[in-house]
């Protein structure tokens, strides 16, 4: 049995946070605070992909880091290249297994070797299997040069390279992200992984490759993914687990994130394995499960499961099932339009995006005290015409106040119902000057609240909401300063507005006046908008520094003893200090 020091100390903090108090379906306590305890960078996390090579990596634009800003990027030390908004990361189809137009898009097709361009593992005229280790160094290296450590990194041991055997003996199906069948010998399989786990340290040195974190594969309880039964699963799962520790006994590996409320039932054909039926398993088979990871979406095209409460819900439940675990959510976002899915119009990427993801992820602080939760980059575009968005907005406003104490406010909107009810949240943050969060980032001594709402009706009027402040919030004196980011007014509106008057609005945005997406996204015509948006590019780099900055003289609040009274756009998030 593999050693579990690493992952009986994750349980242990888990636990613990357990006992601290979990809020678990309580319900809110009009007037009163919530403690929230002392905010964890958790929100900074991501998903990268195998075949895309430094993926992530870029310069900060320098409009966020400008001493004219109030609300700036806080570069991590001694890089001069990051990931934005990302400490740690996991990379997705580490082994291959590829389809062949991504690797014609990218040029990496090899007409050797065709779709194995890229694999970790091919096999050979006398049928044995090479081994690439070169793979493992282009993958990795990008990443440790810009000055990330091996224990930031999470490697899924995904695909199964396309020269592995089916278990019928087939040639392998191809799904949506490559090859989706399961290895037909998982002792070939297990050879893979022993050299996979002895290719790395060779690189890195044995305690660096230690620190890497594993995982099986990206939703595998799903056929789009991993083609097989349940049985089939587990003995695949308990295969990669000896295998890896029989080389690398100190390493955490965990399966990939689990999809809906991770059950499967007979009403479920494509359905792999019930979450809590694994973890059953593993726990006869004495496998040391680290953290258990899942995905959680919604998407505005079905509003029903759209609100940030019940997104938030959903993960809530989808634990409460399963014993104790350290929970992880890998894949995390409000995605397509009203009008349409995601692959036509891209998703909402602006404050309705922002808000979303601040109320969903103070209730998964809240109540389940995740480890990570993944984001999808903090920016539209890349290089130097890379646009702060609404996920990346949020981002700039949490690292201000990592480290301090946070509080669940009762916040009462006024005014008749909505025709589409607005959620409203209030969270409250107090910190000393010096207090360290769990991650060893200093306080400065802040108090503050940010109030958010999100509709899905993104033209609603304005409302008054007033916030009960406990003792001690806000309480210097004086006139609190704001900063406010509207649905209505950001750069990307400002972007849609511009496109409108050159004609080149699609008729679906044109259609609903406050949706937005990405520039080029919004376009009729790609290639004439992207003109147009270089040369207006320090226009609306000022538009993004506008919304980083303090306001002093906000006429849309006012303070009444222990009352905030706030004036509200729906989808709009304001920071008052």
């Amino acid at each position: 049995m593999p050693k579990t020091g690493r992952p009986a100390r994750r349980m242990l903090g888990f636990l613990l946070s357990l006992c601290a108090g979990l809020a678990l379906g309580r319900a809110p306590q009009a007037g009163a605070a919530r403690d929230l305890g002392a905010l964890q960078p958790f929100y900074r996390a991501t998903q990268l992909q195998g075949h895309l090579i430094g993926m992530g990596l870029q310069e900060i634009p320098d409009y966020l880091t400008a001493p004219d800003i109030d609300l700036a990027y806080r570069p991590k030390p001694g890089m001069t290249r990051e990931i934005p908004f990302v400490d740690t990361f996991s990379i997705n189809r580490f082994l291959g297994g590829y389809p062949e137009e991504w690797l014609r898009k990218l040029n990496d097709w090899d007409e050797a070797l065709g779709r194995r361009s890229l694999d970790y593992a091919v096999r050979q005229a006398n049928g044995s299997l090479r081994f690439r280790p070169e793979l493992i160094r282009r993958r990795l290296e990008p990443y440790l040069a810009a000055g990330y450590r091996p224990q930031d990194i999470t490697i899924a041991l995904e695909n199964v390279p396309w020269d592995l055997s089916t278990p019928g003996g087939g040639p392998p199906e191809t799904g949506a992200w490559g090859r989706r069948s399961p290895p037909g010998d998982l002792e070939e399989w297990a050879r893979l992984i022993r050299q996979f786990a002895a290719d790395l340290p060779a690189y890195l040195g044995p305690e660096a490759a230690s620190a890497i974190q594993f995982e099986t594969g990206v939703e595998y309880d799903g056929k789009a993914s991993f083609d097989a039964s349940a049985p089939e699963f587990f003995r695949f799962y308990e295969a990669t687990d000896r295998a890896l520790h029989a080389v690398l006994p100190e390493a955490a590996l965990s399966p990939g994130e689990f999809t809906g409320a991770g059950t499967c039932t007979p009403e479920m054909p494509n359905c792999v394995y019930d979450t809590r039926e694994f973890l059953a398993f593993a726990a006869r088979e004495r496998l040391a499960i680290p953290d258990v990871p899942r995905s959680l979406h919604s998407f505005l095209d079905r509003p029903a499961n759209a609100g940030p409460s019940i997104t938030a819900e959903r993960a809530l439940q989808s634990y409460a099932r399963l014993p104790p675990v350290v929970a992880e959510v890998h894949q995390f976002g409000l995605l397509d339009e009203p009008f349409g899915p995601f692959g036509h119009s891209g998703s909402d990427t602006a404050a309705r995006r922002a808000n979303w993801e601040f109320q969903v992820l103070m209730r998964l602080w809240e109540g389940l005290r995740p480890r990570r939760v993944f984001h999808w980059g903090g920016f539209d575009g890349t290089g130097k015409l890379a646009l702060l968005n609404g996920p990346g907005f949020l981002r700039l406003v949490l690292d201000r106040y990592v480290g301090s104490r946070g509080m669940l406010l009762d916040a009462q909107e006024k005014g008749p119902p909505r025709p589409q009810p607005a959620e409203i949240m209030a969270v409250g943050f107090n910190s000393e000057a010096g207090a360290k969060s769990d991650a060893g980032s200093k306080s400065e001594g802040r108090s503050a609240v940010i109030l958010s709402s999100f509709s899905l009706d993104a033209a609603g009027p304005a409302r008054e909401v007033t916030v009960t402040l406990p003792p001690g919030l806000l309480a210097g004196g004086g006139r609190p300063k704001t900063i406010r980011y509207r649905q209505s007014e950001n750069v990307h509106a400002l972007i849609r507005r511009d496109l409108a008057g050159e004609d080149n609005l699609t008729p679906e945005f044109a259609a609903c006046p406050q949706c937005l997406a990405a520039p080029i996204l919004m376009a009729r015509d790609a290639d004439r908008a992207r003109a147009p948006l270089r040369r207006q590019w320090p226009r609306y780099v000022e538009a993004i520094k506008e919304t980083l900055r303090w306001r002093q003289d906000d006429p849309g609040i006012a303070r009444e003893g222990t009352r905030l009274r706030v004036t509200l756009e729906p989808n709009e998030l304001v920071i008052i200090e």
